[in-house]
């Protein structure tokens, strides 16, 4: 019988070996980003081609998210049980498949299950990596690397912008989901090619210790806090920033393109910099600063003032991509050995909180003409139960300050 995980089990990171191991799942992730960012700048030429309404392109968006977080419970199990290299390489060549169904779908129906598939299959991507990192890195340096991891994955969203607008200009939106399927599907065998199956000093496969009652609370918390900092910033980000350029200013697909790059340099400057200043200044406090000024974004943001529209969209993505926090949190009061199923159970919550805004903010937006009051609508709404998801993690502040 194996025996129970100790909080971390391998040798002190050092070499070429973790080198490898970070920029393999960083590319992974980076892949991931890049699919569902993708539609914030394809949403016009999808409504277009496709004749879907607001809603059908919330709800199909969405989808992605749905499917990403009903998997990422199991998929923690998962990892929890065999690791990182097999659960991700094996999932990975679904989300191949989905990008395929993509490129030729021609309805709601098929876009949609396409969607389902990427979602399932590059979902697991973001829990392998952290179940890698929390088995081969130190407690205290635990943020600092999934700040980083998150970062560089996140220069997904980047390609998602401006670069996007352009290649779909150029070749066509169904090229670039072709060329994407061959460039995940490569991935995959490179992830399950260099990654070992167990880390330096590790005997085989472990018991996690069942989640008890206080382990329980903790993770709900997480997940509201998850469900309403992570939510709306991807909820925007990925898809719903796109569509307000463009309805409530009358930005071209490029004009956008570009804010929405900065918002995602935010995002990304947000993820590698929340885990370094948590790991000098504390997770608590960083994580309350964090999710605060994210309330004030929002705010700033339902105000509707054109010129502070470039700092307004990189200080929502700095803010927002904070959200991470959430993550590290369920590393610090669960421990390694429970990580998987841990940060299954709170990002679940952030990527079903993106699924659930992503398709209510279309119903608002498709039912009514005033697009600038639904849009001021939707970020008021957002602000507020980010400020609640807030007050749901303040008792943690003990056990996370430990």
């Amino acid at each position: 019988m194996p025996a129970t995980a100790p909080d971390h089990i391998a040798a002190p990171p050092s070499g070429r070996g973790l080198v490898s191991l970070f920029l393999t799942f960083s590319a992974g992730y980076f892949l991931s980003y890049f699919l569902r960012s993708a539609n914030a700048v394809l949403a016009p030429v999808l409504q277009a081609e496709v004749g879907l309404t607001p809603a059908d392109l919330g709800f199909m968006t969405g989808a992605l998210f749905g499917a990403y977080a009903a998997a990422q419970f199991p998929v923690g199990l998962a990892l929890d049980r065999w690791g990182p290299r097999w659960v991700a390489g094996g999932l990975m060549a679904l989300g191949a498949l989905g990008c395929i169904l993509f490129a030729t779908g021609t309805t709601i129906v098929s876009l949609t299950l396409a969607r389902v598939l990427i979602g399932v299959g590059l979902g697991s991507v973001l829990l392998a990596g952290l179940k890698a990192f929390a088995l081969w890195w130190p407690p205290a340096r635990f943020a600092t690397v999934a700040g980083i991891f998150f970062a560089t994955g996140s220069l997904g969203a980047l390609a998602a912008a401006t670069p996007l607008a352009l290649l779909e200009a150029a070749l066509g939106w169904r090229a670039v989901f072709w060329v994407s399927s061959a460039v995940v599907m490569a991935a995959a065998v490179l992830l399950v090619a260099r990654i070992p199956s167990t880390p330096p000093g590790a005997t085989g496969a472990v018991d996690a210790p069942p989640l008890d009652r206080a382990a329980h609370r903790d993770v709900v918390r997480l997940m509201l806090l998850q469900a309403s900092f992570c939510g709306p910033t991807l909820a925007f980000q990925t898809l719903w920033a796109g569509p307000l350029l463009f309805d409530v200013y009358g930005y071209d697909a490029v004009r956008a393109g570009n804010l929405l790059l900065l918002m995602s340099l935010g995002v990304t400057a947000g993820y590698g910099l929340s885990g370094i200043l948590s790991d000098r200044f504390g997770l608590f406090r960083v994580t309350t600063i964090g999710a605060l000024s994210f309330v004030v974004t929002q705010a700033v943001l339902a105000a509707h003032v054109e010129a502070l529209l470039p700092l307004a969209f990189a200080l929502f993505g700095f803010a927002g991509g904070h959200c991470v926090l959430a993550l590290p949190n369920a590393r610090r009061v669960l421990g390694a050995a429970r990580s998987g199923r841990a940060t299954g159970a709170v990002n679940a919550g952030g990527i079903g909180g993106v699924f659930v805004l992503q398709w209510a903010i279309g119903a608002l937006v498709g039912a009514t003409d005033d697009s600038a009051t639904a849009y001021r609508i939707a970020l008021s709404v957002t602000a507020t139960l980010t400020l609640l998801g807030w007050l749901a993690y303040l008792p943690m502040r003990s056990r996370v300050t430990r």
